[in-house]
């Protein structure tokens, strides 16, 4: 027994044996041994292996921990510290590796892939985990993205954790702060709250702040790793302290280490509460409500009433999106304390502030006094047009005064109008107008007249706008035809005026259709309408025509655009859409017509289409097309498809047929011919040639003709491919320059001969315009010397064009080909002149020789290389402190620089220009300082020509700075009011501009006076006086003042001083409102309008008197009349009566105007008092107004001064003052009958008047107003057996009310009645089944003090019309998630009320939703909605709604069908070349679908989703998954997931780059091909050559290896070709040495696709045994010639493949486009290639050719070939020979030596009975390629009768022979090889000897033995 550890054995291990006794069997032995391992040497997992020997036989076994404990990785648990725990941690934290193991594993950290320092870990164990601690520094693990833990021990593979500290990038969130309503709600008013959305997976932390500073904490978060975007919120108590005005609040997001996310502002919510106190006042009621709404940082409310609280009835808070709360209440008041005028107060309070405001209300502030409104009703546009004599008019009038009412019309007062009635709100007044009195109005006004308001009025315009012709067009409805409804027309009536009108329908003129009326409402802009009509079926005749008629207004008629003949036969057009190398054929029927529809036939099969379409044109035709696929192969049949276009309105059709036959037509091909350039020809050299290129399949014929003459064949080159001909004709240059046309004519029997002919001469040459000029361009670029040729107005004619200095050519040839287009052409040639002929005195010109003739020369340059000039300019600045100077140069190539003193200057500027005459202009711009210019310093500008090295130059100074321009003048002459109130003189001012010494003179109406002086001058100005009398200058007219000097001329200023006449300006005076309400009750103002220009002064007066000052006024000399206001205080002494105002106007000196006179405005007070009674009020409210100069309204009541609510003061345009007062009784003062009194004070005059009233004049005895309610719809269909009826009689009288139904009064019995102090209510009682039959109800009230009045309603409506009721799902529901939303839309609904029910399958499944309809002309539509219950969610359920409509109409809609059905899911692929992105498309269908998108369990965002509804209900969800091409290109499986959770179910499909890859397209055919057979020489590198062939070879990749060795890094690879059935082919080449590849290495090429595990290997290596290839040329086949003779050449039996094979014709090699070689093959068995080369020889060109088929094989240096003679031996004619042999029993024919193959033999029984027992073979080739032929006829005993006499006749092309044999008496019978009789034959042929009978057989022999062998060949 040994122990052994890793294979090293122990020692000194005990071995026990023991003795061992069982019963019943022998005695046996046990030995047993024991170690301890050292326990670091077990944990490390080393094996202790136990082996015993016994009886030479050995017994191992091994343990170690690994064996005792499972070998699979351990648990790994990694945590990492939090994201608070970095933030507030000092400088290191902690990250923990908690591995489950037994083993002594081996504990590894990687941070971002770096093994950390052991000096950073602890590590402890126990017996199942090892615990590893890694430290980090804070600031390192902020920069951490990735931290691993990595476990290793040989009992199991390594396995490790690694953790994701950085996460994913962070996107900014959406961080928004606001304060909580939830917490205000509870009692927290200071609790603000951060919204943070769109958050990423990073933890992060949370500050609050106010005015930016931080208040709070941070408040972590762990946000979990998760897909999708984060929402959070985090609340914080705002401190007391920071409960400040001015304080705005924000909330800050710190995420990760670096992300920093500020929250918008509150801005400032800690505010002052403010309050709103409203009335909400409501008829008839038995209570008011109050509204009181506050509003503030924490508000509450509080009502009282005379200081006790009430309690509110409703409360409610709310707090807007600036973060302040509102709050409002609502106190319920009963009505008779409100009614006593108590006051109520609203009270807000901010408990949070400590501040309130409060707010009052009571019955006092209910109600104003507005003026009434008014409303007009006017009878229709349709009522009038059907009225019969006479139409209503209706003023509704709103007011509680009795008013007067007064209708007008046009203006003037209509006496035919009643009050039908009056009540205590409201006048109902009515006129009546005749209808023909109506058409002709144009305004009808209704006017209002009471003392207590002003005169109102409402004005209706009856005619309306001018009516403007609109547009008015019609035709056929697409819509409804789509529907089925094809005789639908549509009137389109556009730019509509806003006038009523009716529409008609006319068929040919005459109306088919009755008035449609359309209401337009006045409104601004055009109109536009669209009314429809259907065409009776008696008027949808052909020829027919049809309009629509517009009639607006009662005048204006307006017709549309005929239709024209709309009703037509259908028409149809059927076209080809031929495809390349399609699969499928595609054919496009088009149709025309009334109503036309399409149906495809095959062979009487009906068709179904791909596609259909339908459209309508402008003129009403309808246009159907229709497509339809034919597979390629059943196209390819020939079979026949018929389009038929079917008119099922006119039950007509019409068909179309297509078939292959017809595809293709015989149109003639195309031609191009291309002829030698201009260019060409005048350098070629003796000849020139020209190509036709002609585009056909067929062998034409292509003749040249030149100017109509056919060319010699000789001189003709032509090539023939599958698709064109190419021909070439040769032609002397001589020839070509006097040729004019040139054709290509081209022949064929299979279309008409055609030809191209091409105008070689060209049109007739004109004279071009030719130019030449200096280039501009290129001087500016240093090239002075370049000119251009400009020559336009050219002909389509090819030139070149020379240059010429002095007429002499200086240039070559510059060839220009002119393109053959309509108009004319312009070229631009440049030269550059060489320097010897830049000369002076030397002009240039170009020519141009256009054609072969045409020559024209350019107008020469004249004499352009000039010495230079120069001109020096000064542009003089005012005040300026630089001096401009302008130097201008010209000549051939001037260039400008300046001096001073000598000293170079550098200019501001400098700019170029070129002349027409070519030469070049320089201007240049010099800055001198003003100081430097003064010094009267010396400026030169230099012009220098660098060309011709000549200057000039010119020099300026201050000298000539300034020119004799005369001066500027100023006059300025004294005021109006300075001439106004001068005591003597006036004196005016001339101020001249000038630095001269000059001489002013001044003149007065041109005389000069000599009373002037000057009063100052300066080095600029001169400053001169002259004094005049005011008198004087009073009658002035004009002052000149005249300035001189010799410098300049004369020069003068005249100021015209009495200005233009005066006309008369508008005075008007008035008193000042404004100053009147300030206090100041005695100004007047003087308004002046359209003044002129002349200065003036106003004045007031008393009666005629002066009472004040002049007031002087400035007016500016300017276009157009002024206006100007002047006010003034009337002293107190002038206040008196009989005292009138005025003011007056004095213009310049003469100008006087007097304004109009206030009258006596200052007159006696007056007063009126009226009452403003009001509804249900417990105040009166009375109005009071005074007249006067300055009138003031005091009130009193039993001598107690009373405030007033309400003081307004007004003024009249006569100056008059009206002031009104309001004044507020409670009504339990009213109704005492105390008398109020008004008070009318003028304090100016000290004077009053005074007004009384009282209850007594409170009330009138208006009619009252009725209300009647009568029960909805709803409630009838509800009610038990009765319903009532209400009527509400406003009234403070005892008024009887009676009940009439349908003008029945009804029984007392059925009535109640209650009464209060403004209403009497009244209740009648009938039965369910009494009202549904009932008409008209009648509420009828009278009362002897007013007259009878009554109220009827209309129970039972107008007629009930069939409305459309269609039921469809919601899909506005739908978006919002809820799937089970039906609607049912009812449309064209004639106003009675109705309900809906829902039906499932029949049954109803809803409850009645009733609709009451308005009573309202034209019809309505509703839409109902209803949540189908979860039960009927149920597969094969339909719905539908019912309407009810009244009491017995009943509609249905249509069913939905089933469209509860279980999801389903289509999942496409969007292929997108060259793409970055790939696109997926998911479609799901279903009853509430929803798509998920997943990628290995990864729920992935989608790019769009898109949802909708089908018109079966059914909801169809679209999505879009965007997959970057590098995730995609990997393989990964995606899955559209649609769910519905309505019905819990769902359905997956998967798609990745593998599955939508065919496993067609992962296979890869792969040929190596070895190096060509000229590489086999070198001794560097041979080429490799790896071809690949599949459908997506991008995805494939190709390996190469040499001898074993990977050489893919070596290797080229070409990008894909793509193909057009489909496929690519991939070529990659190598290079490998010719060492190797001639050491036999084996080179291999292995393809394989990314999606396939399965490679595709081809090699090949360099052929040890080389065998020679045998080459054949096979015999034509009698089938096979034609004109076009395909020779086919059989190389086999070489080794390797690689082979040359070409053609010789005659010893000259054929080009590679007339044959073709197929790859190399080897057949199944064999060891060696074979492959074929076919040759096409055409027998036009074919002279008994002999051809050759040569072959090149690497093993032979020489080549291989096999020659043919005469081919077309079989083809050529050749006359036959024959002879008759005889043998047993038949007699044959021999016929031999003929070609071509077809023949014809008969017998013939004397000259006339043709024989038919005879037998004849097909015609046998023999090797010269001529044919031979027998035939054998059976000799019966009926016709071979001695001296019967047969004839064996040949037939062959145009020849004919015959050989005769007769019986004679004796004959006996012998055998045909022991007799030949002698045949007499025709056309000179003789047969006569058994010599030629013997060649013939053999001959017959070898040809068919050749025949045998050559069919054998070809099958192999």
């Amino acid at each position: 027994m040994e122990w052994t550890r890793d294979t090293q054995p122990l020692k000194n291990v005990g071995i026990q044996r023991k003795l061992q006794s069982v019963e019943g069997m022998e005695k046996t032995f046990s030995l047993s041994s024991e170690i301890e391992p050292k326990m670091k040497e077990w944990d490390s997992g080393s094996i202790y292996t136990c082996k015993s020997i016994h009886n030479n036989k050995e017994f191992i076994k091994g343990i170690s921990i690994c064996q005792i404990h499972a070998g699979a990785p351990p648990f790994i648990h990694v945590e990492i510290p939090s994201f608070k725990t970095v933030m507030i941690t000092g400088s290191t934290v902690n990250a923990i590796c908690l591995v489950r193991t037994v083993f002594e594993a081996k504990v590894t950290w990687l941070m971002d892939g770096v093994v950390t320092s052991s000096s950073t870990v602890k590590q402890e164990k126990n017996a199942t985990h090892i615990n590893s601690e890694v430290t980090v520094s804070s600031s390192q693990w902020k920069q951490l993205k990735f931290l691993t833990c990595k476990v290793e021990h040989k009992c199991f593979s390594s396995t490790e954790k690694t953790v994701d500290v950085a996460g994913p990038a962070i996107t900014a969130p959406l961080v928004e702060i606001r304060r909580s309503l939830k917490d205000l709600l509870k009692g927290d008013s200071t609790v603000l709250e951060c919204d943070i959305t769109q958050l990423s997976s990073h933890d992060l932390y949370v500050t609050f702040q106010a005015n930016g500073i931080d208040i709070s904490g941070n408040q972590y978060v762990d946000l979990p790793q998760a897909p999708g975007l984060h929402s959070i919120s985090r609340r914080f108590i705002v401190p007391t302290k920071h409960c400040q005005k001015d304080t705005s609040f924000t909330c800050n997001v710190n995420q990760g280490f670096s992300g920093s996310f500020k929250s918008n502002s509150t801005g400032n919510i800690i505010v002052d509460p403010s309050v709103e106190l409203l009335l909400a006042p409501r008829e008839e009621s038995e209570s008011q409500r109050l509204l009181c709404s506050g509003w503030g940082f924490n508000p509450q409310i509080k009502w009282y009433s005379e200081s006790q609280k009430r309690s509110p009835s409703t409360n409610d808070i709310s707090m807007g999106a600036d973060g302040r709360v509102a709050v409002t209440s609502q106190l319920q008041i009963p009505y008779v304390e409100w009614s006593t005028g108590k006051v109520f107060t609203c009270e807000v309070y901010d408990k949070s502030l400590n501040t309130n405001v409060k707010e009052d209300i009571s019955l006092c502030s209910a109600y104003s006094s507005a003026p009434p409104s008014i409303h007009v009703e006017i009878p229709s546009f349709k009522m009038v047009m059907i009225a019969q004599s006479t139409v209503n008019a209706t003023c509704l009038v709103r007011t509680v005064f009795e008013a007067k009412v007064t209708w007008l019309m046009d203006g003037v007062v209509t006496a035919n109008s009643t009050v039908k009635a009056k009540n205590a709100t409201h006048i109902n007044s009515e006129v009546t107008v005749s209808s023909s009195q109506w058409k002709q109005l144009k305004f009808l006004t209704c006017k209002v007249e009471h003392k207590c308001f002003s005169s109102t009025e409402k004005t209706v315009d009856v005619a309306g706008p001018a009516i403007t012709a609109p547009l008015v067009e019609i035709r056929r409805s697409l819509k409804d035809l789509l529907k089925g409804d094809s005789t639908v027309l549509e009137c389109d009536i556009t730019q509509l005026s806003s006038h009523d009108l009716y529409v008609t329908f006319q068929a040919n003129g005459v109306d088919i259709s009755g008035n449609q009326y359309v209401d337009l409402p006045q409104a601004p802009g055009p109109h536009s309408i669209s009314r429809r009509f259907i065409v009776p079926t008696k008027h949808c005749q052909k020829d027919t025509s049809f309009t629509c008629k517009v009639n607006q207004g009662f005048s204006g008629s307006f017709k549309s655009n005929s239709t024209g003949n709309i009703i037509v036969d259908p028409s149809v057009e059927l076209l080809l859409a031929p495809r390349e190398e399609s699969e499928s054929q595609r054919l496009l029927c088009s149709g025309w017509g009334f109503n036309p529809q399409i149906k495809w036939y095959s062979e009487s099969q009906q068709r179904s289409p791909s596609t259909n379409d339908i459209s309508m044109g402008a003129d009403g035709c309808v246009a159907v097309t229709s497509q339809l696929q034919i597979p390629h192969v059943e196209w390819s049949t020939g079979k026949v498809f018929t389009c038929e276009v079917y008119d099922k309105s006119l039950n007509k059709n019409v068909k179309k047929d297509i078939s292959l036959c017809s595809a293709y037509s015989s149109a003639p091909p195309s031609i191009h011919v291309e002829i030698p350039s201009f260019k060409m020809v005048m350098i070629a050299g003796s000849t020139v040639n020209a190509i036709c290129l002609v585009r056909t399949v067929f062998e034409a014929k292509v003749t040249w003709l030149m100017d109509g003459v056919v060319t010699s064949s000789s001189t003709v080159k032509q090539e023939k491919n599958a698709t064109h001909i190419n021909s070439e004709v040769t032609v002397s240059s001589s020839q070509w320059k006097q040729l004019k046309f040139l054709t290509c004519k081209v022949e064929h029997k299979c279309f008409s001969s055609t030809e191209k002919t091409v105008d070689v001469a060209g049109p007739a040459i004109t004279a071009p315009l030719v130019e030449i000029r200096r280039s501009l361009k290129d001087l500016l670029k240093g090239d002075s010397t370049v000119l251009e040729c400009d020559i336009t107005q050219l002909s389509s004619h090819d030139l070149y064009v020379t240059f010429q200095a002095n007429g002499i050519d200086i240039s070559g040839n510059q060839y220009v080909d002119l393109p053959q287009a309509p108009g004319l052409h312009s070229i631009s040639r440049r030269f550059i002149v060489p320097t010897k002929h830049c000369q002076k005195d030397t002009s240039f010109t170009c020519n141009v020789n256009q054609g072969f003739s045409g020559s024209f020369k350019s107008n020469s340059t004249g004499n352009i290389i000039v010495d230079p000039s120069v001109e020096l300019l000064l542009a003089p600045r005012e005040e300026s402190e630089s001096q401009r100077l302008l130097c201008s140069g010209w000549g051939f190539n001037p260039q400008i620089k300046w001096y001073s003193e000598s000293q170079k200057r550098s200019p501001s500027t400098n700019d170029i220009s070129m002349g027409a005459d070519g030469r070049v202009a320089v201007t240049s711009q010099l800055q001198i300082p003003y100081v430097e210019w003064s010094t009267g310093k010396v400026f030169t500008c230099e012009v220098y020509d660098k060309s011709l090295n000549t200057n000039v130059k010119e020099d300026i100074s201050l000298c000539s700075a300034y020119s004799s321009a005369p001066p500027s003048i100023h006059v300025e002459i004294p005021s109006f009011k300075m001439v106004m109130i001068a005591q003597s003189t006036v004196n005016a001012t001339c101020l001249v501009r000038t630095v001269f010494e000059a001489k002013v003179t001044w003149l007065m109406d041109g005389v000069v006076t000599a009373n002037s002086t000057v009063k100052a001058k300066n080095a600029t100005h001169i400053n001169s006086e002259v004094t005049v009398s005011s008198s004087q200058w009073k009658q002035l007219k004009f002052l000149t003042c005249k300035v001189e000097h010799k410098c300049f001329s004369s020069t003068e200023k005249t100021v015209d001083v009495a200005g233009p006449a005066i006309t008369a300006p508008l005075v008007e005076i008035r008193r000042s409102l404004k100053d009147l309400l300030k206090g100041d009750s005695t100004v007047l103002e003087c308004d002046i309008t359209q003044l002129s220009s002349h200065d003036l002064y106003v004045t007031f007066q008393a009666n005629g008197v002066d009472i004040s000052g002049n007031q002087y006024v400035d007016l500016p000399q300017a276009p157009g009349p002024h206006s100007i206001s002047r006010r003034f205080i009337v002293p107190t002494k002038h206040c008196q009566k009989d005292t009138s105002f005025t003011c007056k106007v004095n213009q310049g000196f003469s100008g006087s105007f007097k304004s109009n006179s206030t009258g006596n405005i200052i007159v006696d007070p007056s007063v009126e008092l009226l009452l403003a009674p009001r509804e249900e009020s417990e105040s009166q409210r009375l109005l009071c107004s005074g007249w006067g100069f300055n009138p003031q309204i005091k009130w009193y009541s039993e001598s107690q001064q009373r405030s007033p609510s309400t003081n307004d003061i007004s003024m009249g345009a006569d100056g008059c003052v009206a002031v009104t007062s309001q004044l507020q009784i409670p009504h339990v003062e009213w109704s005492t009958g105390k008398v109020f009194t008004c008070e009318v004070y003028d304090k100016s005059l000290n004077k009053n008047v005074k007004k009384d009233i009282s209850l007594c004049s409170a009330y009138s005895s208006a009619p009252p107003s009725i209300h009647v309610e009568i029960p909805s719809f709803k409630m009838v269909m509800i009610a038990g057996s009765t319903v009532n009826a209400i009527c509400l009689v406003r009234t403070v009288f005892e008024a009887k009310v009676t009940w009439l139904m349908d003008g029945v009064v009804t029984s007392s019995s059925t009535v109640k009645q209650e009464k209060n102090a403004t209403h009497i209510n009244s209740e009648v009682t009938v039965s369910s089944s009494q009202w549904k039959q009932l008409k008209f109800l009648t509420c009828k009230v009278e009362h002897k003090c007013f007259s009878s009045t009554e109220k009827t309603v209309d129970v039972a409506g107008p007629a009930i019309t069939a409305p459309l009721v269609e039921i469809r799902r919601s899909l506005k529901d739908l978006l919002k998630g809820d799937s089970t939303v039906l609607e049912c839309d009812i449309t064209q609904l004639s106003s009675h009320d109705l309900y809906v029910t829902f039906q499932a399958n029949g049954v109803d499944i809803s409850g009645n939703q009733y609709v009451d309809l308005p009573q309202a002309p034209g019809l309505h539509s509703i839409s109902r909605r209803f949540i189908v219950p979860t039960k009927h969610c149920q597969k094969d359920t339909s719905f539908t709604c019912n309407v009810n409509q009244g009491f017995s109409g009943s509609f249905k809609s249509n069913s939905t069908g089933n469209i509860i059905v279980d999801p389903s899911v289509e999942l496409l692929l969007d292929p997108r070349e060259e793409s970055e992105p790939q696109r997926l498309l998911c479609s799901g269908w279903g009853f509430n679908p929803q798509i998920k998108w997943y990628s290995e369990s990864q729920q992935r965002s989608p790019s769009t989703n898109d949802i909708s509804i089908g018109a079966d209900g059914r909801v169809a969800v679209t999505s879009q998954l965007q997959i970057p091409h590098a995730e995609w290109s990997t393989g990964k499986v995606f899955t559209c997931e649609v769910y519905d959770k309505s019905l819990n179910k769902n359905v997956k499909k998967d798609i990745s780059l593998c599955s939508v890859t065919p496993a067609s397209s992962q296979i890869v055919g792969v040929y190596v091909q070895g190096p060509p057979l000229q590489e086999l020489q070198n001794k560097g590198q041979v080429t490799i050559t790896c071809h690949l062939a599949g459908l997506s070879l991008n995805d494939s990749s190709v390996d190469w290896k040499v001898g074993g060795k990977n050489y893919s890094h070596y290797a080229h690879k070409e990008p894909p070709v793509s193909h057009s059935n489909g496929t690519e082919t991939l070529r990659s080449s190598l290079k490998v040495s010719a060492e190797d590849w001639h050491a036999y290495k084996q080179v291999s090429c292995e393809a394989k696709h990314r999606c396939s595990n399965q490679g595709y290997e081809d090699q090949i290596s360099k052929s040890r045994d080389l065998n020679p290839p045998t080459v054949k040329i096979l015999q034509p086949t009698l089938s096979e010639l034609s004109d076009v003779l395909p020779l086919t050449c059989l190389v086999s039996g070489f080794f390797p493949s690689d082979i040359i094979v070409y053609w010789e014709a005659n010893g000259q090699s054929v080009s590679s486009t007339h044959y073709t070689n197929s790859p190399a093959w080897i057949y199944r068995g064999s060891s060696t290639y074979s492959m074929s080369s076919r040759l096409n020889a055409s027998k036009t060109e074919d002279k008994e050719s002999t051809y050759s088929c040569v072959v090149r094989h690497e093993s032979s240096e020489t080549p291989f070939e096999s020659t043919i003679k005469d081919v077309f031996a079989s083809v050529t004619y050749s006359k036959p020979s024959a002879t008759l042999l005889q043998g047993s029993g038949e007699l044959v024919c021999l016929v031999f030596g003929f070609s071509p193959a077809s023949i014809n033999i008969t017998w013939f029984l004397g000259d006339t009975k043709e024989l038919l027992d005879f037998n004849t073979s097909e015609p046998q080739r023999v090797p010269n390629g001529k044919f031979s032929i027998q035939s054998h006829l059976r000799l019966s005993q009926v016709i071979w009768l001695p001296g019967a006499n047969l004839s064996c006749r040949v037939t062959h092309v145009n020849a004919t022979l015959s050989l005769n044999i007769s019986k004679s008496d004796t004959l006996e019978d012998c055998n045909f090889l022991d007799d030949i009789m002698h045949a007499e034959v025709n056309q000179d042929t003789d047969v006569d000897s058994w010599f030629m009978a013997f060649i013939f057989l053999l001959f017959f022999l070898i040809s068919v033995i050749y025949g045998v062998v050559a069919t054998i060949i070809k099958t192999k």
